[in-house]
């Protein structure tokens, strides 16, 4: 990936934080926010898929649209996202 690419998703991993403010205590969202910090983009995407499912956590739809989209650009399997995520995504 490029300088350009690593800037375009860590800004995707950034909306996809701020989608989840309410939903995700201060713990929570720092933690993903520390891997973010230190360009550990996929452990940071995997930790926030891993809090929604341990946390049984309900996620908008356009939340899960961003995480697709990140698996995409980081060409990583969107498939096993989606297993993961499957009942916990709210359709608002």
């Amino acid at each position: 990936m490029t300088t350009h690419d690593y800037q375009f998703v860590e800004n995707l991993l950034l909306r996809l934080l701020s989608l989840l403010l309410e939903i995700f205590t201060d713990s929570e969202k720092g933690e993903v926010q520390d891997f973010i910090d230190v360009g550990e983009y996929g452990l940071a995407l995997d930790t926030l898929v891993d809090i929604v499912i341990e946390e049984n956590k309900q996620i908008p739809g356009e939340s899960l649209a961003l995480v697709y989209e990140l698996a995409d650009v980081m060409q990583l399997d969107k498939k096993m996202f989606e297993e993961k995520l499957r009942g916990h995504v709210t359709d608002s």
